[in-house]
């Protein structure tokens, strides 16, 4: 079980190999054994979650074939609200506080017929690029990424099928990239946040993380939809990622990525990059050339950490006085939140609205090039994970030193600036072993069209179904 696919295990339930029970208590037996030392999960819903996966074995005993998530488990991060599960942002501040209602996100699982196993870990109201205390399942004394990263790791150790995270800079992609799996942040608005403890509205995404592009096109066919709830819901156009990726477009076969225009950013988009992962691009690169893509070269605006920052902050800290937590319960809130949230309040109005207008100027000119091209492929994190005890300190690329945690989202954030749908995934490992992540970002709405590039290349390469016992001596 630890490391089937949402597929395969979806085949063999829906064929009678395996059932819903059987699978789940895998599952927990799975996050008995294992995450002791990880420490992805918050609260294990054991009870529940068998409930749920006799109620499915009921219902396909009678035909009732929900989706190909029916009886599959699904962890779900920390920040989403479970009906009767405590939901508490990592934080103190909502240690008591348990969710009166399913958020959407979750309402949709369940519809499609998928158990849901768990909340995951998560850096204190995802305000950071890690998930303390959650260790990499490649090796321990590296970092998650974040803020994902308890349902990242989860996912890489096999304690899960797949998840659901959050992403406002980068917080579904960074773990994926950190933990060696797939992760999508779709369309701005695409999926729900009802329900979901905001951190910035208007960079607020709800995404898949799982082993593999098809997988989250599975789970991102059940999310997807309009919420009036939402006020910043949209109604796209129809999308069935997985039935693309599996049946092909325009009548060409499912691998076939003929005709697509990649466009790859110029080095100072990305620069300083870790020479492994700069190899690892280029290598990805050539592979996704001889399936038949178009490589262009394309010239990226690149906006900086103080116009993503001064829009983040200030949305954060009024998220928070609207909920009545800050600064109310100050003091509980770690040192680091507590002065997040004291800066966001300190941003002028006319300094907001400048960067919301420096924005939209960034955002028009990258909708602008992607005219040319249909999507982009670009590292997601400039360096694999760093230590533990390197987080949110400072880190050395190619001889530079920067802020570990602007170095962390520098490469991801420009798509939350813009919305645009953007999928992570493996494509390596360095020299001890750990996972190199890069990322292709599209068009608005174009969820299939990014999903089914990152499929062909995870059917020509098997970096994404390397198992954790590959790791290196020195990493076991």
């Amino acid at each position: 079980m630890p490391y089937t696919s949402i597929r395969e295990a979806a085949d063999e339930i829906h064929s009678g190999i395996i059932t819903p029970t059987e699978l789940v208590l895998e599952t927990l037996e799975q996050i008995d054994a294992t995450d002791g030392e990880i420490q992805a999960f918050v609260t294990v819903i054991h009870e529940q979650a068998l409930q749920d996966a006799d109620q499915a074995e009921r219902e396909l005993r009678t035909g009732l074939y929900r989706s190909p998530l029916h009886g599959i488990p699904i962890a779900i991060k920390d920040l989403i609200a479970i009906k009767g599960i405590p939901t508490t942002a990592s934080s103190k501040v909502l240690a008591e506080n348990i969710a009166s209602e399913d958020a959407m996100v979750v309402e949709q699982l369940r519809k499609a017929g998928a158990i849901i196993i768990g909340t995951t870990n998560t850096f204190e109201f995802a305000y950071g690029p890690y998930a303390p205390p959650t260790r990499n399942p490649w090796d321990h004394t590296r970092t998650t990424g974040g803020s994902s990263g308890g349902s990242a790791a989860a996912v890489a150790s096999g304690m899960t099928l797949g998840a659901i995270g959050t992403d406002t800079g980068g917080s579904i992609r960074i773990p994926a990239a950190c933990c060696g799996i797939t992760g999508l942040k779709p369309t701005y608005g695409r999926v729900s946040c009802h329900g979901v403890i905001p951190l910035s509205w208007s960079l607020d995404h709800v995404g898949p993380l799982a082993r593999s592009a098809e997988d989250c096109a599975i789970i991102f066919d059940a999310i997807a939809k309009y919420d009036p709830r939402d006020p910043n819901s949209v109604s796209g156009p129809p999308s069935r990622p997985a039935s693309t990726l599996i049946e092909g477009a325009e009548g060409r076969g499912p691998l076939s990525l003929q005709g697509l225009r990649l466009g790859v950013p110029q080095d100072a988009f990305v620069d300083p990059l870790d020479p492994e992962v700069r190899l690892a691009w280029k290598a990805a690169c050539r592979v996704l050339e001889e399936e038949g893509v178009e490589l262009i070269n394309v010239e990226l605006p690149r906006p900086t950490m103080d116009l993503y920052r001064t829009i983040q902050k200030p949305e954060a800290t009024l998220a928070h006085i609207q909920k009545g937590w800050y600064p109310a319960h100050g003091e509980l809130y770690t040192d680091l939140v507590r002065t997040r949230l004291q800066e966001g309040g300190r941003i002028t109005a006319v300094d907001y609205l400048s960067a919301q207008h420096e924005r939209r100027i960034f955002a028009s000119s990258l909708r602008s090039l992607m005219q040319r091209v249909d999507a982009l492929v670009l590292p997601t994190v400039p360096t694999p994970a760093i230590p533990l005890d390197q987080a949110g300190k400072t880190v050395e690329i190619e001889g530079q030193t920067e802020d570990a945690a602007a170095a962390y989202l520098r490469i991801t954030m420009p798509f939350n600036l813009t919305g645009l749908p953007t999928v992570a995934f493996p494509a390596g490992f360095n020299a001890m072993g750990l996972p190199i992540g890069l990322q292709v970002a599209g068009r608005p709405f174009e969820e299939a069209t990014v999903l089914r590039i990152v499929h062909a290349y995870q059917q020509m390469t098997d970096w994404h179904q390397r198992p954790l016992s590959t790791r290196t001596d020195q990493n076991a």
